[in-house]
This record gives C-alpha cells, structure tokens and sequence, in this order.
C-alpha cells in the first residue's frame, strides 16, 4: 500500500511487525498491530485510551492472551488480510477528514470500526466505541485548533456514519447513559457567591442548606439520575444537621464514588446557567477546571455557559439563578 504514515503510526506498524516475527507467528494479524499501538511510541492511541480512561496495559494483557488462544486454535478466525484491510480502513479515515499522512490515532479509529477482528472486540469489551473515539479523536490527532487559522490546522472532522451493520455484523448496543439535574435558589445579601466551587466575590450569595451551589447540585443530580440512583437529597438530605453548610464539591465527589460503584463514570458534563447577574464570563474558565477537578476529567470535557432571562419572570427580576446539567456516563474501564 503506497501512503504515506506518520512517525508514530510507523513505530507502531515496525513494533507489530517485529512482534509477529520475534514469536514466529505465520501472518500479520490486527493483535499484532494492536500491540504496536499499546506502545509508547504511538502518541496519539495512547492519548485516545487516556482520553477515556482506558488502561493500555490492561488490553496489552489481552491482546497476549488472545494471541495464545489464535496459535492454539481456540480463538474464532478473522480475516487473513485484518492488518492490512485496517491500515487502509485507517488511509481512508485519514483522507475524510482532510489529512496528508495516516496517524497513529486513525489505526486504533479503523480497528474499533471493524468488527470481524481480534483487535476490535478487545477494544468493544474495553468501552472503545468509535463514537466515543470521535470524542476524543481532533485532541488525540493533534487538531486542537479552529479551522482557517494562519497556522494551517485542518478543521475538526465530522463524524464518520456508523452503520446498524458493519459488513454483515451487527453493530452492538453502545453502553451510554445521559441524565439530567436541575437546581435554583434565591438570591441573599452577603457573598460570596459559590458556583462550581468557584467564590465569585460581590455583594449576593445563594441561599439554601449547603453552600448552594446550584452548579455543583445540578451536576451531581445529572450524574446519579444517569445511573437511576435518585438525586442529591437521598445522598445528604436537607433534615440532616450535618449537611448544613457543606461544601457541595465534596458533595459532588461523594456522587461520584457512589456512581463508579455501580461500574459507571463521567464522560462529559454540559452545564448551563440562567442568570441575570453577575456575569459568568470572568469566571467560566476556572469554574469549568474546578467541575473536570471533581469529577476526574479533561476541562475539555465539561461544557459552561451563562445565559440570561431575558428580564422575564424571577430570574429576571435577580431574585435567583437556575441551572441545567446534563452527565454522559460510560461504562468504568480502568484508569490509565
């Protein structure tokens, strides 16, 4: 195949190639190429994994053991041609979203589309879905810039369509949960103001039993209605002394323990909150670093925005803030 392979992706290809001839292996199948990318000279698979918390030495351990149960016949067949048919899967992913050269990034992209291989299922029962990839696909390519930029960066790709079926094989179920958390609370004189842990200074603060933090509340009811464990009340309710005044980030954490138990955690968090003042803005950054913090995840996985009411109703009259949250959780792979 004449294309052209990032440095990366080419170490990863050389490291397979060596595995395949250093155990004596006959062909050139997707565990051996899988194994190159478990290397740490394949920057961008690895950051892939990070990305979603999936631990490369746990599929390293699978791909060995997979590769034992292929030599001993006890491991259904792929495709005599997988590694190859991968690496030009991968070509055409590269081509679709605007890229001179095949990138590490693209290989692990093309073995989790393709379902007939090895590689593929150890990747499936690991979380590795080429959706949740294309979540994480432009940090690990490299694209981290917007489109038209002097500096040439090409443009974050659109997402490929996956298929009910992939070659006669049924895609299967992605294991994704979504919920929804919702708090408000009125005004009072005296800040600061707490939101997302963040003390924004001035003249209000939020009233209620915790610290009401309406931003840490809705994020915690988002992520325990994902995993259909009720709200914040069952955690730390209202009649309990003890949660007077509590710090809600430590009240979110707690949430978090609660749902990783259950075999889930937080992928993504969006948050929006409805004010009229004081401007959100100045403090969106920390805010969100202060919520990916908390909850374990990249800041570029949490969303935050401020919208105002227009003037209408309560909020827009400054008699409180509302805000909206939605959690995404995947299934709890390890930690890399």
């Amino acid at each position: 195949m004449s294309v052209r392979f990032e440095a990366p992706a080419r170490k990863a290809i050389d490291f397979a190639m060596v595995e395949m001839e250093r155990a004596g292996d006959g062909a050139f199948s997707s565990l051996h190429l899988l194994l190159g990318l478990l290397e740490p000279a394949a920057e961008g698979a690895l950051a892939a994994l990070r990305l979603l918390s999936v631990n490369p030495a746990a599929l390293q351990l699978d791909a060995r053991r997979d590769m034992h149960l292929a030599r001993t016949g006890q491991l259904p067949g792929e495709p005599a041609d997988a590694a190859e048919l991968l690496l030009e899967r991968a070509r055409r992913i590269a081509e679709q979203c605007g890229m001179a050269a095949i990138a590490d990034a693209d290989v692990l992209m093309a073995m989790a589309q393709d379902q007939r291989t090895w590689a593929s299922r150890i990747l499936r029962d690991a979380g590795v879905t080429p959706p949740l990839l294309w979540g994480v696909y432009p940090e690990a390519r490299g694209v981290l810039r917007p489109p038209g930029e002097a500096n040439g960066a090409p443009p974050v790709p659109e997402p490929l369509v996956i298929p009910d079926v992939i070659f006669g094989v049924p895609t299967p179920a992605i294991p994704v949960r979504t919920g929804i958390g919702y708090d408000s609370h009125r005004f009072a004189a005296g800040g600061p103001l707490v939101l997302a842990g963040v003390r924004i200074p001035g003249e209000l603060r939020l009233l209620g039993h915790s610290d009401a933090d309406a931003v840490c509340h809705a994020v915690t009811d988002a992520i325990l209605g994902a995993a259909a464990m009720g709200d914040i009340g069952t955690l730390f309710p209202d009649t309990d002394p003890a949660n007077e005044g509590k710090d809600s980030i430590v009240m979110l954490k707690r949430a978090l323990v609660e749902v990783e138990r259950t075999g889930w955690r937080v992928a993504q968090v969006d948050v929006t909150v409805v004010t009229q003042q004081p401007k959100l803005q100045p403090y969106r950054d920390e805010m969100r670093a202060s919520l990916a913090a908390a909850l374990g995840i990249p800041v570029s996985h949490v969303g935050l925005k401020g919208k105002t009411n227009e003037g209408m109703g309560w909020i827009g009259r400054g008699e409180g803030l509302a805000c909206m949250a939605v959690a995404t959780l995947v299934p709890h792979t390890g930690v890399a």
